[in-house]
């Protein structure tokens, strides 16, 4: 027991002053007799001053003590063990999909419900008045209740807590909690594996598991290609075994009720295996399912894939006939896919002779292929170069390249302001125009004198060229991710006929939507769509127009390995300062019961002493 204000405590003065009140007042009662004259004037005596004699220990006396001990103690403001103080406890949840696995059976529960029914228990252990925050580990935190509400508000957040994510760092979440328990907070994690001993948690976090050791077998990768000449598909998969026994697994695809493929395949424990499918044209989107006896995780058994679009890049070619840079072009060219051959006004990708500059336009991108300078006198001068070439590795256009044994024939001075790609020495080989909105490369050679047609490097680097040109067209470059992975788009171009009068691309919202919620995406020439945690299909809206349709999936070996989960505990390094902190209560009851019983004394008191009446 302690007391708020302890100065109320100097009340307890007044209980010696009422002793010696009571000590030497002393309070005759009244005598009735017939009469004074049988008195004798011997009998009567004086006491010239008071004298102190035994206390008498009389109920007025009581119950002023009492009064004035019970009027004390209602000043000093008592407290007794827990009353005022409450619990602030700060809870960080788990989000791996890791904790959405369940033990084989039918009685048993989730690792995320086994969390769910623990974080209850200690919720209902804590003092009377007690909050809490719910926060949920990602790469920017969640604060999924609170902060410091009520238990009964924060249960019902649960049902929003769904595990999903892959493995990812705890450490920011871990600081926003160690922030809000501060000094007076209690600290949980809630987990299904205890951190290693090396990892730094916070010293006052009490980390509970929940997780047990589990088989799974997962899709790990999987791709959908298609091939617009056959018109039809591919679909690449792989398997992993991440369990400790070899696995039996059925793998069906299906779109709807309608089963494409089916298969049957043994994986050895710790093993990967690839499943190649061919699958008809025209399907949109498919649905590819794992089954597996005993499997522990099912998030990573299904994955969902959007069938890619083909999308068309048109070419112009303007070089001369008969040089030896067309033929080297169109062989080249011969072997990419989903190109067509257009005119200069139509097209998005341009192949000419280097002497003429491209105009500045956005949407155009601009190979010139030398000699700079055709007359004879020009190509008489220019140099072959064997290297060495320094590239530059992080330009994807330089992609697969090597140069080994290629001579670089016909370089002649450049005098433009480029920024170089390939050099040899001071010379650029291969650069890209700067000053123009046209994305614009040079290749500084003259096919004539070099043998860069003929080697490995020149279809591998045209081809760059190509899909470098096609991820640039408006629309999905893909159609189908993984979680986490950058998403970025080309918006599609205006025309008359999907822009109304009252409508103008500056008011028209971008939207991402996904099972009904629609979240804004800010416009811009690329959009980039913020990371996503949550494996689904996403409609991306322009005003009302649809520019498509994409899959998330989950896809992360170490989350779908559940071999190294255990339950277990660690206690926190360090304890609180205060293990709670106090709120201000009226504390009602007690004032109540402390002023029943100062009246009940003063009552008792005026009854010992109030005046006795006459006999009769």
């Amino acid at each position: 027991m302690y007391f708020a204000n302890p100065w109320g405590l100097l009340g307890l003065l007044a209980l010696p002053v009422i002793v010696v009140i009571h000590l030497y007042h002393r309070r005759y009662p009244p005598l009735l007799v017939a009469g004074l004259h049988l008195w004798g004037i011997e009998t009567h005596t004086t006491t010239p001053g008071r004298t102190r004699e035994r206390l008498p220990i009389t109920p007025s006396l009581i119950c002023e003590l009492l009064a004035a001990l019970v009027m004390s103690l209602l000043l000093a403001d008592p407290r007794w063990g827990d009353v005022g103080k409450v619990v602030h406890l700060v809870v960080v949840l788990d989000n791996s999909a890791s904790m959405y696995s369940r033990p084989p059976g039918l009685e048993e529960k989730s690792f995320r419900d086994a969390a769910v029914e623990e974080l209850d228990r200690r919720a209902k252990r804590l003092p009377r008045g007690s909050v809490v925050t719910l926060l949920r580990t990602a790469r920017r935190p969640e604060m999924l209740a609170g902060p410091a509400v009520p238990w009964d508000e924060a249960k019902p957040k649960l049902d929003d807590w769904r595990p999903a994510l892959p493995k990812h760092d705890f450490q920011p979440t871990w600081d926003l909690a160690s922030q809000l328990a501060a000094e007076t907070g209690e600290l949980l994690f809630l987990t299904d594996v205890v951190p290693d001993e090396k990892v730094a948690v916070p010293k006052m976090m009490e980390v509970v598991s929940v997780g047990r050791e589990l088989e799974n077998v997962s899709i790990s990768a999987a791709r959908w290609d298609f091939n617009s000449q056959t018109t039809k598909g591919r679909v690449f998969l792989r398997l992993t075994n991440h369990g400790k026994r070899a696995a039996n697994v059925r793998v069906a695809g299906s779109v709807g009720e309608r089963t494409i493929f089916q298969e049957t395949i043994t994986l050895a424990s710790g093993v990967a295996s690839p499943l190649e499918v061919e699958v008809p044209g025209g399907l949109g989107r498919l649905s590819i399912t794992t089954e597996n006896i005993g499997d522990g995780l099912p998030l990573d058994n299904r994955v969902e894939l959007i069938e890619p679009k083909i999308r068309t890049l048109h070419v112009a070619l303007t070089l001369p006939k008969e040089s030896p840079a067309m033929k080297a072009v169109q062989r080249a060219m011969r072997g990419i896919p989903d190109v067509s051959m257009t005119n200069v006004e139509s097209a998005e990708l341009v192949i000419a002779a280097a002497q003429t500059l491209p105009p500045s336009r956005r949407e155009l991108a601009w190979l010139g292929i030398g000699p700079l300078d055709p007359s004879e006198e020009a190509r008489k001068a220019a140099q072959d170069l064997g290297g060495p070439y320094i590239l530059e590795k992080q330009n994807p256009l330089l992609d697969g390249l090597t140069l080994s044994g290629v001579i670089w024939g016909g370089v002649q001075p450049l005098k433009l302001d480029v920024a170089p790609i390939v050099t040899a020495g001071q010379q650029p080989l291969l650069s890209r125009l700067n000053g123009t909105r046209t994305t614009a490369y040079l290749l500084n050679l003259d096919f004539a004198k070099s043998n860069l047609a003929d080697s490995p490097d020149w279809p591998i680097l045209l081809s760059n060229l190509i899909e470098l040109r096609r991820d640039n067209l408006p629309g999905l470059r893909r159609w189908n991710y993984r979680l986490n992975e950058e998403i970025r788009f080309r918006l599609l171009e205006d025309t008359p006929a999907t822009t109304t009068e009252n409508e103008s691309t500056d008011t028209r919202p971008l939207l991402l939507v996904h099972r009904g919620q629609k979240r804004p995406l800010a416009r811009a020439p690329i959009v980039e769509v913020p990371p996503l945690d949550e494996a689904d299909v996403y409609t991306i809206l322009d005003g009302e127009r649809p520019i498509g349709e994409f899959a998330v999936n989950f896809f992360d070996s170490d989350e779908s390995t559940l071999t190294g989960l255990r339950p277990g505990r660690r206690d926190p390094a360090a304890e609180a300062a205060s293990s709670g902190f106090q709120i201000d209560q009226p504390l009602t009851w007690m004032i109540l019961v402390g002023i029943v019983l100062i009246l009940l004394a003063a009552f008792a008191d005026w009854h010992v002493l109030r005046p006795v009446g006459r006999r009769a």
